[in-house]
């Protein structure tokens, strides 16, 4: 079994639940939570509950469309950032402009929530426990820093998080199979098929370095020098944080890249990997079509430059063992 460990915790909130997560300070957070919602298909409020501070509101997914399941109760600029349903309604806009319909499907749970509070822009967390169904968070301040997807910012986060829900869902891992018995490589949630698109990636550009990458999470400047040593790897300094965030940028470069790569590199190498999947050139043929049409009614649908979104130059934290996050 092969596993580059994330972080593990169980923390108490309104509900238990086991986090795994690579400890930054921004995209890649990966939650899994076992508290059970109560389901309301007609849009309005089931009463108020508390959820984490950061919590706003909660969205049930249907057929692509959202409707309220909770507001969380809460005060000050979370009481307005939750009383500004246009926001929630622009972001999730943006979020079917980027993600097919058949995409949309994975998500059944969507959550507007305070990123300065919870020090992230956007999380996914498993809904199911097959890894079927997951929730998409975006924090709402973050959405709107320096303007609407300022820059493109909000679009990478969107694209980030779904590079992690198409490569850990159901069709992907197998949440049956321990790590003791699993002869893949094993990302926390479960033991990865061996077509896999993450198994695949680990299996030509990251066994040969598993045990220096080990190695080199005792520090910063061990980190730094790990990608240093490796830079033609990867397509983001982030993206050497452990496979499960190298992946998850390498989609969002496939994405916002006007064309293929031309070049030898393995980043190269593992940006091209992905036109050979129907699924995924499907995904960057929406999002990228959708831009093609911006015009007045697309006049917020900007994609970053590859690589020039903010977590580009930072790594996840080498400190696996602990977490202030």
């Amino acid at each position: 079994m092969k596993n580059f460990r994330t972080l593990f915790c169980i923390m108490l909130l309104s509900v238990s639940c086991t986090l795994f997560f690579s400890c930054t300070n921004d995209e890649g957070l990966l939650i899994t939570n076992n508290g059970g919602t109560t389901n309301n298909n007609n849009g309005n409020n089931v009463g108020q509950q508390v959820g984490s501070q950061s919590s706003i509101t909660l969205y049930q997914v249907t057929n692509g469309n959202i409707s309220k399941i909770r507001d969380y109760r809460v005060t000050g600029e979370n009481l307005n950032y939750q009383r500004d349903i246009a926001k929630h309604d622009e972001i999730w806009d943006l979020v079917t402009k980027i993600a097919p319909l058949d995409q949309l499907e994975k998500v059944s749970e969507f959550m507007i929530y305070n990123g300065r509070v919870a020090g992230s822009s956007g999380f996914v967390i498993k809904k199911s426990a097959d890894l079927s169904k997951w929730q998409l968070g975006i924090a709402i301040d973050k959405a709107y820093e320096g303007g609407f997807n300022s820059g493109g910012e909000l679009a990478y986060t969107i694209l980030h998080e779904y590079g992690h829900i198409l490569t850990l869902n159901h069709t992907q891992l197998d949440a049956a199979i321990s790590e003791r018995s699993c002869t893949t490589y094993y990302p926390d949630l479960g033991c990865s098929y061996e077509h896999s698109y993450i198994n695949e990636m680990y299996d030509l550009y990251w066994k040969d370095i598993e045990n220096e990458h080990r190695a080199a999470q005792n520090s910063h400047s061990e980190q730094m020098a790990f990608y240093v040593r490796h830079t033609d790897r990867f397509v983001t300094n982030f993206a050497s944080t452990n496979p499960v965030e190298d992946i998850a940028e390498v989609f969002s470069v496939f994405v916002t890249a006007s064309n293929k790569p031309t070049g030898s590199s393995i980043a190269d190498r593992k940006i091209l990997l992905m036109y050979d999947s129907t699924e995924l050139v499907n995904f960057r043929n929406h999002t990228r079509q959708n831009v093609s049409l911006k015009g007045s009614s697309l006049s917020d649908f900007e994609l970053p430059a590859p690589g020039s979104w903010r977590r580009a130059n930072t790594f996840g934290n080498p400190v696996l063992s602990t977490c202030g996050h």
